[in-house]
């Protein structure tokens, strides 16, 4: 347990035992060395984190509280972001004064010597806030920076669970960890011990230059087949020519980031040799992958163990990369080409027809009316935060570009690879040299299924994305980067980046899960519930080639907007024939009147 500093004289009388939520509400109140008015912010601060945590009569815990304060993003407890961090950081100042949270050391000028020294080797300002936690941590426990070892990371990491309000200990011990590592290899001076923790990713490939420069010079071959439209050999005789239609389409080029999901297959699948017991020396080329048979077996099996003997989407694509080299680059004899498609096609996972269970219910979430408007309007509420006086350009401009890249998804619901690598001069079309954009155009090569995205922008839409180029992104980049979201010099900012980031920023601010792929899918509900039955529609604005496909997915979502239709069909016929049928009812009691006075 670390003590704060300060000590009160409650906190004498408990010692070390900690008191309830309604304990330290009525401790806050005798806290007279604190003005009236933090004394009531402190109070109304543990009010609201009571409310949200339950039951009041709890240990006042770091780590309860971060099991229940971040499962929900603050919006779910109907919290602003900004209001929710001044309760965390009040919370924080009451757990200290109880004594049952870490000092307040901030900044790097409490470091000892030895660790404020690596602290300020490191390049740049993330790499600081990455790794100053941690070096806290070691200086508190009197750890040396020599002294580093996998038992450090682990302590700092019970420590953030257990004594420090954290969202996520394992997610900060993790990138820690490749932190450090990174740091190992670029900074001078580094501690030589390399940090891992459990569940973090497994680097088992080896770099290319690993290998000999006659496998590398084939890689690259193969790489480079793959690229072109070649079909020198349409016409060659073909074992295999059940399969129709799929095998044409294998000579199509790919595209360049589908090649480089080949190259890395290509390393996991000698990886998995050498960690078999082949020197790396012996892959000498392509071919020592798939023959003699063994090898590819060999490969196989050691992805399909690591996978628990589940068909995975990882092991499918190592498994076709390996027929698709013993079939067209190495040309292996039949036998062997087919045994290694057969057992691609035992490891290839059933192919999805219809929305996972999971992404039905993310959808469901954001289509609730709350939420559906929050979303809708997130982008326009982004540019308004940029537009305030209190960031600094930099800041502001990061806001734009992610309400610029949420509106595109809510107008034109692409994947994120074509999102993140958008082009000023290749991708967005203006009628003349000074005019909003108008048009998103991106061709057929570009795209995973082949179908051409062409899109019109909407007038508001494009006032949005004239703002964010005109007064924003200049403070992203330096003139002549042609994306739309730029990155690093002329590079593209990362899809990856983009994508967690964004995803990350709605689901703080409007409380519902969400990703860059989900949005699709709530661009198709949210036309089907003003549209129901419009499949065709959707069809062709996902690029499905079959209308089927896209009713397997979408049909049993819209059932509540087809439902909302029928009602209302049924009670505008009910407001269009109210006189007719009160009319027809009068005449029938009075005939009734009639009849019962006649007896």
């Amino acid at each position: 347990m670390f003590i704060d500093n300060y000590t009160s004289s409650e906190t004498e009388e408990q010692g070390h035992a900690a008191p309830s939520a309604a304990g330290s509400a009525a401790l806050i109140a005798t806290w007279t060395d604190l003005t009236p008015t933090r004394r009531r912010n402190l109070a109304s601060a543990l009010s609201v984190v009571t409310d949200i945590c339950k039951p009041e009569a709890v240990a006042m815990d770091c780590a309860f509280f971060n099991r229940r304060l971040f499962r929900r993003p603050p919006m779910a407890f109907g919290l602003q972001a900004k209001r929710f961090t001044s309760i965390v950081s009040d919370l924080r100042c009451i757990l200290r004064r109880l004594g049952r949270h870490a000092p307040d050391h901030r900044g790097a000028d409490a470091l000892p010597p030895a660790w404020r020294a690596l602290h300020d080797a490191l390049p740049t300002k993330f790499r600081r806030l990455a790794l100053i936690g941690f070096m806290r941590f070691c200086g508190l426990t009197g750890i040396a920076p020599e002294a580093v070892t996998m038992a450090t990371l682990a302590a700092f990491e019970a420590w953030c669970d257990g004594e420090i309000i954290c969202p996520d200990a394992a997610s900060r011990a993790r990138r820690t960890a490749s932190n450090w590592n990174w740091a190992g290899q670029h900074v001078p001076g580094w501690p030589a011990a390399r940090l891992s923790r459990p569940r973090m990713r497994d680097q088992y490939t080896l770099p290319l230059d690993r290998y000999p420069a006659s496998f590398q010079a084939d890689v690259q071959r193969f790489a480079d087949s793959l690229a072109d439209d070649n079909d020198d050999d349409f016409f060659a005789e073909d074992a295999f020519a059940e399969e129709g239609a799929r095998t044409w389409r294998s000579h199509r080029g790919l595209r360049p980031r589908s090649i480089t999901t080949r190259r890395f297959q290509i390393r996991q699948a000698a990886a998995a040799l050498v960690i078999g017991g082949h020197a790396p020396g012996t892959i000498t080329s392509l071919r020592d992958l798939v023959d003699p048979i063994e090898r590819p077996r060999q490969i196989i099996a050691f992805y399909r163990e690591r996978a628990g003997r589940r068909p995975t989407t990882q092991l499918a694509g190592i498994a076709e990369v390996l027929r698709q080299i013993a079939r067209f680059h190495c040309r292996l004899p039949l036998e062997a080409v087919a045994q290694i498609t057969g057992w691609a096609r035992k490891v290839t996972p059933t192919q999805q027809v219809t929305m996972s269970e999971k992404n039905a219910r993310r959808l469901r979430a954001l289509m609730q009316p709350r939420t559906r408007a929050m979303l809708l309007h997130f982008p326009g509420e982004l540019m308004r935060r940029a537009a305030g006086p209190e960031l600094k350009p930099q800041a502001a401009a990061r806001l734009a570009l992610y309400a610029v890249a949420l509106e595109i998804l809510l107008i034109c619901p692409m994947r994120r690879g074509n999102l993140a690598e958008l082009r000023l001069d290749r991708h967005l079309h203006r009628p003349g040299r000074t005019g909003p954009v108008t048009d998103i155009f991106v061709s057929t090569g570009e795209v995973k299924n082949r179908e051409p995205i062409q899109w019109p922008i909407p007038a508001e839409s494009g006032r949005l994305i004239e703002t964010y180029l005109t007064r924003h992104r200049p403070h992203l980049t330096q003139p002549g980067n042609p994306f739309l979201f730029p990155g690093a010099g002329d590079g593209v900012r990362s899809a990856h980046e983009l994508a967690v980031t964004l995803s990350e920023m709605v689901h703080r601010e409007i409380g519902a899960e969400f990703n860059l792929h989900i949005v699709r899918h709530f661009a198709v509900c949210n036309f089907l519930t003003r549209h129901p039955g419009q499949y065709d529609v959707v069809r062709r604005v996902l690029g499905h080639r079959k209308v089927q496909t896209t009713i397997a997915f979408y049909a049993g979502l819209e059932a509540d907007a087809a439902a909302r239709h029928f009602d209302a069909a049924v009670r505008d016929d009910r407001r269009e024939t109210r006189l007719l049928a009160a009319e027809a009812f009068r005449r029938d009691r009075g005939r009734a009147r009639a009849a019962r006075g006649g007896k």
